[in-house]
């Protein structure tokens, strides 16, 4: 569960929190490596890959595709200072039913900071959902909160069994 949530309208902020026991550059180019997502982190319902870059490696205003099984999200790089903060943000809005329509915003915001021989790591993710979505924000920001949790999991399984 994220460690604390805001609501404000339409809007939802929950943040998440680890210690992951390497340098910040580590987790911050493994972070910024979205080719080789599917290195430390397996597919699900809201990622499965991305599938469109402009450009490799990151740097700030990359644009990319990121794929699930009943999305598309269209994003770009919107922080990239190495190796403390990387911030992205990324949108899709739809028809539903060829007319109605539907939208989803996300940003997620890494902040990587000094924990004595490790690095903490904090990520903050705002959702704001827009016409026919409203009615199942819940349901979403459910969703994106246990994802985030998975991803942070599998970014500190990973890194502390490698390193």
């Amino acid at each position: 569960m994220p460690l604390t949530s805001r609501k404000c309208s339409r809007v939802t902020t929950l943040h998440f929190e680890t210690t992951i026991n390497v340098p910040a550059h580590t987790i911050f180019e493994l972070i910024a490596d979205f080719v080789h997502y599917d290195r430390w982190l397996q597919g699900s319902g809201l990622y499965e890959s991305v599938v469109e870059l402009s450009e490799n490696p990151v740097r700030l205003g990359t644009t990319y595709v990121d794929k699930g099984s009943g999305s598309v999200m269209h994003g770009q790089v919107t922080v990239f200072k190495p190796p403390e903060k990387i911030s992205f943000h990324q949108r899709t809005h739809l028809k539903l039913l060829g007319f109605v329509p539907a939208g989803l915003d996300v940003t997620v915001a890494y902040t990587l900071s000094p924990a004595g021989v490790g690095t903490h790591v904090h990520r903050a993710v705002t959702v704001a959902v827009s016409g026919a979505l409203r009615p199942v924000q819940k349901g979403l920001v459910n969703r994106l909160s246990a994802e985030s949790q998975r991803i942070l999991d599998a970014l500190k399984a990973h890194l502390e069994k490698a390193g």
